[in-house]
């Protein structure tokens, strides 16, 4: 189990770099997808794909929604934009099911998952991290 434990890990961290490493300005949001998904691949696991990161403005949840699987949503990235990136890499399927509380969710097969999140904002030349140690 904790062999298993540490590849998700490390997996969901280095697919939150990955997204990261995309972010630009005149970049585009699917961008983010496609590199978490394509660590997912490399690693033999499943992009969770509800939920997502978020915009953060005057709401904490706002748009964009920041998918983390390859999608089609050809919206820009722009100078000023400030987002979450937040992969959930699994080991079993990708589909979550939320509990009756309405906050607490787990993948359908109940499988292990690993999530990191990171608030960003796209300037003039690239991304700033605001919630790195």
């Amino acid at each position: 189990l904790f062999e298993r434990a540490s590849h998700i890990v490390s997996s969901a961290k280095e697919a939150l770099s990955a997204g990261i490493e995309v972010c630009r300005p005149g970049g585009c949001l699917s961008d983010i997808g496609e590199a978490v998904h394509a660590v997912a691949d490399a690693r033999g696991l499943q992009s969770v794909r509800d939920g997502g990161g978020h915009g953060i403005h005057s709401h904490l949840h706002c748009a964009p929604l920041v998918k983390h699987f390859r999608n089609r949503d050809k919206i820009e990235l722009l100078p000023g934009m400030i987002f979450t990136i937040e992969p959930i890499l699994t080991e079993g399927h990708f589909a979550l099911n939320t509990w009756k509380n309405g906050w607490t969710c787990a993948t359908i097969d109940f499988g292990l998952t690993a999530q990191f999140e990171e608030t960003v904002l796209v300037t003039n030349d690239g991304v700033d991290v605001f919630t790195l140690e």
